[in-house]
C-alpha cells in the first residue's frame, strides 16, 4: 500500500470519539456555581460562634479572656450617651459686625438725602414727596407726605437712628420660638476672638424688633399719628439678622463632644473568667463577649479573608465528589442527566442561600432551616435511593460549609429522610398537609432530645420546638411552590402531574375514547397489566400506568391501519399494500405520536414510553411476509427506530404491550396458556436483547410474569353457560318425532 492510499484510509467508527464540549461545559458551570456559592455566602456566623449569644442563654462552655481588653458599652447605651453629649453642646452664634455696619451707614445716608429733600425751601410739596420716595427706600403715600414736614422728619429719624443701634447692639436674629433659639435658653455667641454665652432672652428677632420700636414710637410720639407712621413704615426695611447660627461650628463641636462619650465601661485582663459552662449568660458577661468578639474581628488579617472562602470551598468539592461518585456508581442514568444534576444544583443554592439569610442576616436559630425541601422535592420527581443520598449528603455539607452547630446535622438528616418516605406515594396534594405533620413530628422529637440531653430550660425547650415547627412547615411550603418551576425547567415528572393525566376526562383520551376505541381499551388494559407489575418491584406505578394511557397515541392518525381498530367483518387495509408499505404506516405512529405529545405538552418520562416501548423489535409479520417475495430483503427495515427501554417502567410497558397484544390470539385463554404466553413473550424480548438497558434482573421478570397472570386470567376468566329455556331453544328433529300426532 502506497503512503497516499494510506492517508485515504477512514478511520474506524469505534475509534472516533467526538467531545461533547457542550455536555462537559454545563457540568463544569454547574460546580463553578457551587463553589462560587460556597465561597460567597458564609453559611454560619462572620463571627466566632463561640462568642455569640444573647442575654438570657444558657453558655454552651467554658469563655476565658485571652488577652486583656477593654469591655466595650451596649451599643444602644452608647448611642443615648453621644445624643445625650450632644444635645448638651448649645448652638454657636456669629456677630456679624459688617451686616449692622451696612444696614446703619445706609440708614444715615437715607436721612441725609431725606432731610436735605424737606429743608430745600425751593421745593414745592409734591416735589419734597417725590424726592423722599426716590431715596431707596419703600414708603406709601400717608409716610411720604408726613416726612415732607421738616420738623417731624427730623426728630422721627433721629429716633429711629438710635432705636436701630439699641437693636443691633443687642443683637438681631432670624428667628426664635418661645424665647429661645433653636430650642435652647443659652446658646454660645462669637464676636471676633471673643466668645460668651448669652441667654436667647437677650436677642431680638424681627417681631420682637418691630414691637420695640412700636413701643418706643408710641412714647415718643403721643398724640403724633403720622411720626408714629413714618417710623414704624421705615424700620421695616433696616432690620436684618447680624448675629447668625454658625451650623458648622455646631456640628462639628457636637461631634467632638459624641467622640468624648467613654466607650468602655471596664476592663478585662488575661486569665478571666468571662462566663462558665452551663452557666445563664448575664448582661455584664453578654457585653464582655461582645467586646471579644468585635476586637477579634478587627484582628483578623487578610489571609483571615481569603482562608475561610478557599476551606468552604474545598470542602464542597469534597462533597461533590462524593456525591457524584455514588450516581456514577448506583444510577448511572442519573449521572448521565445533565438536567438532573442541575436540579440537586438549584436545590444546593436554594438550601444555602436560605439558611444564610435566615441564620446569619436574620439571626434566626439553625433549627429553623427548611433543609427538608430539597428531598421533599427529589423524592416527588426521582426514586427514593438518590432522594436519600442527597438528603444525608447536604445535611453535611450545610452544617460543614454553613459552620453551623453540630446538632443541625442529624436533626436536618431525620427530617429530611421522614420527607423521603412521607412523599414516596404522593397520589394527593393533600398528601404535602400529611407530610408536614409527619416532618415535623419527627425533626421536633429529635430537637427535644438534643435538648433534654443538655438539661435545657422549659423557655428553650418550646423555642426550639416552635423552630422545628416552623421549619417542616416552611420546608414543604417552598416544596410546594418550587415543584412546579423544577419540573417545567428540567423536563421532570412528579407523581401530582402523572395524576392530572391520568384523567379519563382529559381531552386526547377522550379523543381516543370515540376515534380509536379498540387503541383505548387495549391501551387501558396495558395500563392495568404494567401498574400491577410496577407494584411489584417497587417501581413508579403510577408512571407505568399513565405511559400505558398514552404510548399509542400516534395511532389516531391512521387508526384505520391498525387491527385493534378495525372492524370485524371488514378486511385488513394492509392486504392491498406491499409489506414494506405496511412497515412504514405503521412505524409511523411512532414519530407521530412523540409530534402529538410534544404538542399536548406531555412530561419527558411520558414521551420516552412512545418510541421505548417497541424498542428495536422486528415487526414479525410484515417481515416474514416480504421474506416471501423477496428473499434478500433487509431486517433492519422492518424493525422499530428505538430506542430500547431505557427503564424499569418503559421496559414492564413493553412486555404488558406484548403480552396483551399476543393475549387476544388465545383461543382458549385458560391460566396453563396464559402463563405459557406470557414467559415465551418475556423470554423473547430477552433474547432479542431489548432489556439490555433498563436495569430489569432476572429476579424482576420473574415478579413482572407473576404480576401479569392475575391480571390476564381476570381478563379471559371463562364463565359458566347460561341455562337456556326449552320453549325458546330450537327443536331438533328426534324431539320433533317423539311429539303425539
Amino acid at each position: 500500500m502506497s503512503p497516499e492510499d494510506a492517508v485515504q484510509v477512514p478511520a474506524l467508527p469505534d475509534r472516533v470519539r467526538s467531545v461533547r464540549w457542550g455536555y462537559y461545559a454545563v457540568r463544569v458551570l454547574l460546580v463553578a456555581v457551587l463553589l462560587v456559592v460556597a465561597g460567597a455566602l458564609p453559611g454560619g456566623p462572620r463571627t466566632p460562634e463561640r462568642y455569640r449569644y444573647r442575654e438570657g442563654e444558657i453558655a454552651r462552655e467554658r469563655v476565658i479572656a485571652p488577652y486583656d481588653f477593654r469591655v466595650e458599652k451596649d451599643e444602644i447605651a452608647l448611642r443615648r450617651e453621644q445624643q445625650s453629649a450632644a444635645a448638651a453642646v448649645p448652638p454657636v452664634y456669629m456677630v456679624d459686625a459688617r451686616a449692622s455696619s451696612d444696614l446703619l451707614t445706609r440708614f444715615a445716608s437715607f436721612r441725609e438725602q431725606a432731610l436735605a429733600a424737606v429743608l430745600d425751601a425751593t421745593l414745592p410739596p409734591a416735589g419734597r414727596t417725590a424726592r423722599l420716595r426716590a431715596a431707596g427706600v419703600p414708603l406709601s403715600d400717608d409716610a411720604a407726605l408726613a416726612l415732607a414736614a421738616p420738623g417731624r422728619a427730623r426728630r422721627s429719624l433721629e429716633l429711629l437712628g438710635g432705636w436701630l443701634s439699641q437693636i443691633y447692639d443687642a443683637g438681631l436674629v432670624a428667628e426664635k420660638r418661645n424665647r429661645q433659639l433653636l430650642g435652647y435658653d443659652s446658646v454660645s455667641v462669637r464676636e471676633g476672638e471673643r466668645e460668651t454665652l448669652r441667654p436667647a432672652s437677650s436677642f431680638y428677632d424681627r417681631r420682637e424688633a418691630m414691637e420695640f420700636i412700636g413701643r418706643r414710637a408710641g412714647t415718643s410720639f403721643a398724640g403724633d399719628p403720622q411720626s408714629m407712621r413714618v417710623v414704624t413704615d421705615l424700620s421695616g426695611s433696616f432690620l436684618q439678622p447680624n448675629v447668625l447660627h454658625d451650623r458648622a461650628e455646631t456640628e462639628w463641636r457636637r461631634v467632638q463632644a459624641q467622640a468624648q462619650v467613654p466607650a468602655t465601661v471596664g476592663y478585662v485582663q488575661k486569665d478571666e473568667l468571662l462566663v462558665d459552662a452551663n452557666q445563664r449568660v448575664t448582661h455584664d458577661a453578654l457585653l464582655k463577649l461582645r467586646s471579644l468578639r468585635n476586637l477579634e474581628e478587627a484582628r483578623r488579617g487578610r489571609r483571615d479573608f481569603l482562608y475561610p472562602p478557599l476551606a468552604r470551598m474545598l470542602l464542597m468539592l469534597l462533597f461533590i465528589a462524593v456525591f457524584v461518585s455514588y450516581l456514577r456508581m448506583e444510577l448511572p442514568g442519573v449521572y448521565r442527566d445533565n438536567a438532573m444534576l442541575a436540579m440537586f444544583t438549584l436545590l444546593t443554592v436554594v438550601v444555602m442561600t436560605v439558611t444564610e439569610g435566615m441564620v446569619s442576616i436574620l439571626g434566626l436559630s439553625e433549627f429553623t432551616v427548611p433543609l427538608a425541601l430539597a428531598p421533599l422535592v427529589v423524592a416527588s420527581l426521582l426514586e427514593k435511593r438518590p432522594a436519600l443520598v442527597f438528603t444525608l449528603v447536604l445535611a453535611v455539607t450545610i452544617t460543614a460549609v454553613g459552620e453551623l452547630h453540630a446538632p443541625f446535622a442529624p436533626v436536618a438528616a431525620l427530617g429530611g429522610v421522614t420527607a423521603v418516605y412521607s412523599v414516596s406515594r404522593l397520589r394527593h396534594r393533600w398528601h404535602f398537609a400529611r407530610a408536614t405533620l409527619v416532618i415535623a413530628v419527627v425533626t421536633i422529637a429529635a430537637i427535644l432530645a438534643w435538648d433534654l440531653a443538655r438539661s435545657m430550660t422549659l423557655s428553650t425547650l418550646l423555642r426550639d420546638v416552635m423552630w422545628g415547627g416552623l421549619s417542616s412547615f416552611l420546608s414543604v411550603s417552598l416544596a410546594f411552590l418550587l415543584l412546579p418551576p423544577v419540573e417545567h425547567l428540567f423536563g421532570l415528572t412528579s407523581d401530582i402531574t402523572l395524576l392530572e393525566l391520568s384523567d379519563l376526562n382529559r381531552p386526547l383520551l377522550k379523543r381516543m375514547q370515540l376515534e380509536v376505541p379498540g387503541t383505548y381499551h387495549h391501551s387501558m388494559v396495558v395500563g392495568s397489566l404494567a401498574e400491577a407489575a410496577a407494584e411489584s418491584l417497587g417501581a413508579n406505578s403510577l408512571l407505568a400506568r399513565v405511559s400505558a394511557y398514552y404510548h399509542d397515541i400516534g395511532k389516531l392518525s391512521k387508526p384505520e391501519y391498525f387491527a385493534e381498530n378495525e372492524p370485524i367483518s371488514s378486511r385488513s387495509r394492509h392486504e392491498k399494500l406491499a409489506p414494506s408499505m405496511s412497515a412504514l404506516v405503521v412505524k409511523s405512529h411512532i414519530p407521530e405520536g412523540l409530534e402529538l405529545a410534544r404538542r399536548e405538552r406531555l412530561p419527558r418520562a411520558v414521551q420516552n414510553a412512545i418510541p421505548e416501548h417497541h424498542g428495536t423489535m422486528v415487526m414479525a409479520f410484515f417481515y416474514v411476509k416480504a421474506q416471501e417475495l423477496d428473499p434478500n430483503v433487509r431486517r433492519e427495515d422492518y424493525c422499530y427506530p428505538g430506542p430500547k427501554p431505557r427503564s424499569r417502567e418503559t421496559a414492564i410497558l413493553m412486555l404488558a404491550d406484548g403480552v396483551e397484544g399476543a393475549s387476544r390470539a388465545l383461543a382458549e385463554p385458560t391460566p396453563s396458556r396464559i402463563r405459557g404466553l406470557v414467559m415465551r413473550i418475556i423470554d423473547e424480548r430477552v433474547q432479542e436483547g431489548q432489556l439490555d438497558q433498563c436495569g430489569l434482573t432476572l429476579q424482576d421478570l420473574a415478579k413482572i410474569r407473576e404480576a401479569f397472570i392475575p391480571v390476564l386470567t381476570a381478563i379471559f376468566h371463562v364463565r359458566a353457560p347460561y341455562p337456556e329455556d326449552p320453549r325458546k331453544r330450537p327443536r331438533t328433529d328426534t324431539e320433533a318425532r317423539k311429539e303425539p300426532a
